[in-house]
């Protein structure tokens, strides 16, 4: 039995001269570099594939802007300088640019990772291809549609689920031309024949190779974050996640490969093995801070804690995560203090417990919730409260709910205000949205379509949603006899939007030198941070 099943018995004899082109079709300027390729590219690399990438991140295309933010909320970005790390937009038009990395690296195959916000970027760059290429295009959204993607004239092959064993069976399989209709996780197009294959097993977490992070530029490696811009390294230390939320597609990650009995999705890497993978990153990029690429990050036991806060100390760098209020105790607080969090995101998602319980599937109480925020509230670093409306079926009752919940807060938790809800392919709450006629079947969540609410309801409007949603904090944060003016600065008219601006301005002053981030105080958030 192999040690590795990433290092196969037998290399393909043909790998040095079979070249991989990864195609990563991002919002401009939303930097992080994507942990997936970069676990792709170290798989295919060990097995002596030759790879190159195509990022759009830098670019300034239209084909790329994230027009649901730009248009209506840049102006109250917390304000943060590229400049500070040298960083500039990529000059040059991004389609010939693709064209010309086409014809200089002669790729055998184009490997494509998007999500559904981004697929309607692959989805044009596929189409100005100057000569047609063997394509595969895997991540969440082809796991979720398939159907849609593998319908794509110029794709071939698609991955579903974990992609690192199924894109080296398919390159050795190219390069030694074997077979490809048979290959776990993967759909095959051959003569116009879709060949739609089952899952494969489930790795082992520690199998995998060390993330290549040299495949990307070095600009690629810096995010903004908190007002600065750090040079940023993502860390996975699980996959997946052990809740059952209905508005995320994670629970369908479970379900799937449970269903199709490959092996459990959720797992763990192991402490010794983050802290190689932390050795390797600081040794040879010296990371500002590192990013937790991981659902619920303190899903963990207390032993589990303590024994990753003790190997974590030796190195000390800021960090930011993303957890859920259940797993916040006060202890678990001290731990990320002596660990030097920068920065926790939790969910708070719904203020009625009655409608979070049942819609959201989150059974935790608000008390509870609001101990998690008080184990938080005076730390040395900063925590950040997450909502969400425009839910199936919301009210404005109930969206007010939430803003009372967000009041009970202790005043140094950043009230970050709401996203609006996103009816992506694979969360339960687009299915409920599709049945009760509040969602086209056919629609896909682009970055370019998700301005406002998707779902026409009859007790929200998207229009009443945007605007909620753009003065959610300051429901939040102002007084209540200023709800009237606040009210008049939701609507999308002349008088909305002067009044918006001035409560604006009177918002961002009245904060500035308070640990509230302005930008995320008005409920805005960007592809920036």
């Amino acid at each position: 039995m192999k040690e590795n099943p990433l290092l196969p018995d037998r290399q393909s004899p043909n790998a040095k001269s079979f070249r991989v082109l990864f195609l990563y079709p991002n919002i401009q300027m939303s930097a992080l570099a994507p942990q997936g390729i970069a676990y792709l590219s170290a798989v295919l690399r060990q097995n002596g594939f030759v790879v190159d990438i195509f990022d759009t991140t830098f670019y300034t295309s239209d084909l790329t802007s994230d027009t649901n933010n730009e248009k209506v909320y840049l102006s109250i970005v917390r304000p943060f300088n590229w400049d500070e790390k040298g960083i500039t937009p990529q000059p040059g038009d991004m389609l010939y640019d693709f064209a010309q990395k086409i014809e200089e690296f002669q790729p055998d195959l184009l490997a494509i990772s998007v999500v559904e916000s981004t697929w309607c970027i692959a989805d044009i760059m596929l189409q100005n291809l100057p000569r047609r290429i063997r394509t595969i295009v895997g991540g969440v959204f082809p796991t979720y549609a398939p159907e849609i993607v593998i319908a794509h004239p110029n794709v071939d092959y698609l991955c579903r689920g974990e992609g690192e064993l199924a894109l080296l069976s398919l390159c050795t399989a190219l390069a030694d031309g074997k077979d490809t209709t048979a290959l776990p996780n993967v759909w095959a197009k051959i003569d116009g024949t879709v060949h739609r294959n089952p899952l494969g097993s489930t790795l082992t977490l520690d199998d995998l190779p060390l993330p290549d992070w040299s495949l990307f530029e070095e600009k690629s490696l810096y995010r903004p974050m908190q007002g600065h811009v750090y040079k940023t390294i993502g860390v996975e230390t699980q996959r997946g996640c052990p809740y059952k939320c209905t508005y995320c597609n994670s629970p369908a990650n479970n379900e799937l490969y449970r269903n199709q009995k490959v092996g459990a999705f959720y797992r763990k890497k192991s402490i010794a093995r983050i802290a190689q993978e932390l050795s390797r990153v600081v040794d040879m990029y010296s990371p500002e801070l590192i990013y937790f690429v991981v659902d619920t990050f303190l899903a963990m036991s207390d032993r589990e804690l303590a024994e990753f806060s003790e190997m974590y100390q030796d190195f000390k760098i800021p960090f930011w995560m993303n957890t859920r209020a259940e797993t916040m105790t006060p202890w678990r607080a001290e731990q990320l203090e002596k660990m030097n969090c920068l920065r926790v995101n939790i969910g708070i998602e719904h203020g009625n417990d009655a409608y979070r319980n049942k819609m959201l599937l989150r059974t935790v109480s608000s008390e509870r919730m609001l101990e998690a925020f008080q184990a938080c509230s005076g730390r040395s670093f900063v925590c950040v409260a997450n909502s969400i409306i425009g839910f199936p079926d919301e009210t404005r009752d109930l969206v007010f709910d939430t803003i009372e919940f967000n009041r009970r807060l202790p005043r140094d938790i950043e009230a970050s205000g709401a996203f609006i809800f996103t009816p992506f392919h694979g969360t339960h709450l687009r299915e409920v949205a599709v049945a009760r006629g509040y969602l086209d079947p056919a629609t896909i969540c682009a970055s370019n379509v998700t301005r406002g609410s998707l779902l026409h309801m009859p007790t929200l409007s998207p229009e009443e949603l945007l605007g909620l949603c753009r003065v959610f904090s300051f429901y939040v944060k102002m007084e209540k006899e200023r709800w009237p003016e606040i009210r008049l600065a939701e609507s999308n008219t002349a008088e909305g939007e002067r009044k918006f601006k001035e409560l604006r301005d009177e918002f961002v002053e009245r904060y500035r030198n308070s640990t509230i981030n302005p930008k995320e105080a008005t409920g805005v958030y960007t592809s920036l941070e």
